[in-house]
């Protein structure tokens, strides 16, 4: 060997030395760094904000369980219900995870609440010990961490994608591997020959891995997102918490059938689709020129088509476990929380004390205990419609992370509906009623089915018709509504409506205060129906001459006492 070949191999060695160096230095501020975080996410108060596109790649797991038979059993909140109750936000205050995985599952866990008892007190104890052990949640976030997020897709959606792809064969990805490790030896031996191959050949690397990258990238993102649940599942295999053992031997069960899977997938694992860094970067380069991912390609897919089950398994196990970490850290926030107590059997009660709606910041708690129907009267902004919302998400948040907004809670399992905040459907033609109707037909239907009590939240039935037709349909279809099985929460600005249902509904109501001229709310529930007349003072109490104001009540008077109106 000459003097520049003996230059270029010492070159060489004192890179690479440099480059271990680095990646070893880098390792440790990423664990410092990681170790931080898992320690300053405890117990935050902070939510996170999601975006729309953010958001529709976390609920691709959750989508994907709408047309499954829950196991164990489950309800799925629609998308009018989700909207009501603002559900996407909630799941920003709860959310606390750390890795994909664990954002999918959470997610999935608010939009389908469990209807087994049993399986949301398992989640429960899964939460309190963690909650209990710093030690094993963060050596379980540490862990976690290492699953990484993809970028700008989703983890579950990565694995959905092998089962559509398709081969592209290997021979022609290691003939060019061949050439470009031949191109690189001329350097040694001859460097004129490298200088003039250099760079056509990797030109045509490039091109081939960047072409190919773009018809398989999505594959490819699966393959590591399989290889980072598979390393992540097989650390936490090893936990020694008998509080785990149930996921800890469903993670080294799975893990094990993915031998073969791993074996020389190492390069696969680079910046391209998960994880990030020098050493990633590194390795997504030396795949360009080298083509390793694309020369393991069809050995993979092959392997992983034979345990998708397991693959799934890993990805819904692991994500429980970041999920349970999560919802304890929500419960360690600092805000009134209890867990929930459910009732046996198909009765439909509810009862909560200091029940409030865990998006405010300020929020008034209120307390109710029924077993029949509830019917809301009073003004706008009285605060008929959080209180609504609060009775629908103390649901979902005790059937699904069994931690609700409130001193107290006790109720069944139910399958919870809304119909509060709708509008026209342009697109497909349909007029505000006629999609009000559509969404109380949801509420029947499941009413209907004799299954899982039913609970079901309705903001102003039938606004969008005239008051006669109005109160006579609402009359009826809330009448009706009346079963065993069944809890309607219905606020409503017509009074008569008190009346008519008062022997099935118990009315309550929120009312405000008229001070120096001005409107006041204590958003406090009272029980019996709203005085009448306030609409009147509020209008005088906003500045309205009594010239209108006195008009208004003569006009009032007038229909209560002959049915007519008359100016």
């Amino acid at each position: 060997m000459n003097g520049s070949g003996i230059a270029a191999v010492i070159t060489a060695g004192v890179i690479a030395v440099l480059f271990i160096l680095m990646i070893l230095k880098g390792k440790r501020d990423r664990n410092s760094d990681i170790q931080k975080k898992i320690r300053n996410s405890w117990g935050s108060e902070l939510p996170r904000l999601y975006s729309a596109e953010q958001i529709s790649h976390i609920r691709r797991y959750s989508d994907s369980l709408d047309t499954r038979e829950g196991a164990p059993a489950f309800c799925v909140i629609d998308e009018i219900t989700a909207g009501d109750t603002a559900l996407d936000e909630v799941y920003g205050t709860v959310s606390r995870t750390f890795s994909a995985p664990g954002d999918e599952v959470l997610y999935a866990w608010l939009r389908h609440p469990l209807t087994d008892p049993e399986a949301v007190r398992k989640r429960i104890a899964l939460e309190d010990f963690f909650a209990e052990n710093a030690a094993a949640r963060e050596e379980a976030g540490r862990i976690l961490c290492g699953c990484g997020r993809l970028r700008k897709a989703s983890f579950y959606g990565a694995l959905a994608s092998l089962e559509e792809a398709r081969s592209i064969g290997r021979g022609k990805y290691l003939l060019l591997s061949a050439v470009t490790v031949l191109t690189f030896l001329m350097l040694l031996v001859r460097p004129v020959v490298f200088a003039v191959l250099a760079a056509p050949v990797l030109f045509i690397d490039f091109r081939v891995h960047l072409g190919m990258k773009k018809v398989i990238g999505e594959s490819l993102a699966g393959f590591q997102a399989v290889l980072r649940l598979v390393q992540a599942a097989r650390e936490m295999g090893a936990m020694p918490y008998p509080e785990m053992t149930e996921e800890t031997e469903k993670l080294r069960r799975a893990a094990a059938a993915f031998s073969s899977f791993r074996r020389g997938s190492f390069l696969v694992m680079t910046a391209g689709s998960v994880g990030s860094g020098f050493s990633d970067a590194v390795l997504e380069y030396a795949n360009m020129l080298f083509h390793a991912d694309l020369i393991r390609y069809d050995a993979m897919l092959a392997a992983y088509r034979t345990h998708e089950k397991e693959a799934e398994e890993l990805f819904a196990v692991l994500g429980s476990v970041d999920a349970a970490i999560s919802a304890a850290s929500y419960k360690a926030s600092g805000r009134l929380f209890t867990r929930p107590v459910f009732t046996d059997g198909t009765a439909a009660v509810f009862r909560a004390e200091e029940l409030y709606h865990p998006l405010l910041n300020a929020p008034v708690p209120n307390s109710v205990d029924t077993e029949r129907e509830v019917l809301l009267t009073g003004s706008n902004a009285s605060g008929k419609s959080t209180f609504l919302k609060s009775v629908a998400l103390s649901a979902i948040l005790a059937q699904s992370i069994g931690i609700v907004p409130a001193r107290s809670y006790e109720a069944p399992c139910f399958a919870v509906f809304s119909s509060m905040a709708l509008s026209d459907n342009l697109a497909g033609g349909e007029s505000y009623f006629v999609v009000e109707i559509r969404s109380l037909k949801r509420i029947w239907d499941a009413a209907q089915s004799g299954g899982q009590p039913v609970l079901a939240v309705i903001d102003e039935v039938l606004r969008g018709t005239n008051t006669v037709e109005r109160i006579a349909s609402s009359a009826q279809i809330l009448k009706a509504l009346d079963r065993r099985n069944v809890l309607i929460f219905a606020a409503t600005h017509d009074i008569e409506l008190s009346y008519l249902l008062e022997e099935c509904y118990t009315n309550m109501h929120f009312e405000e205060h008229i001070e120096d001229g001005d409107v006041r709310f204590d958003y406090r529930l009272r029980t019996g129906r709203a005085s009448s007349g306030n609409a009147v003072r509020l209008i005088g109490a906003a500045g309205f001459g009594p010239e209108i104001t006195e008009a208004a009540e003569r006009m009032a008077k007038h229909f209560n006492e002959t049915g007519e109106w008359r100016f």
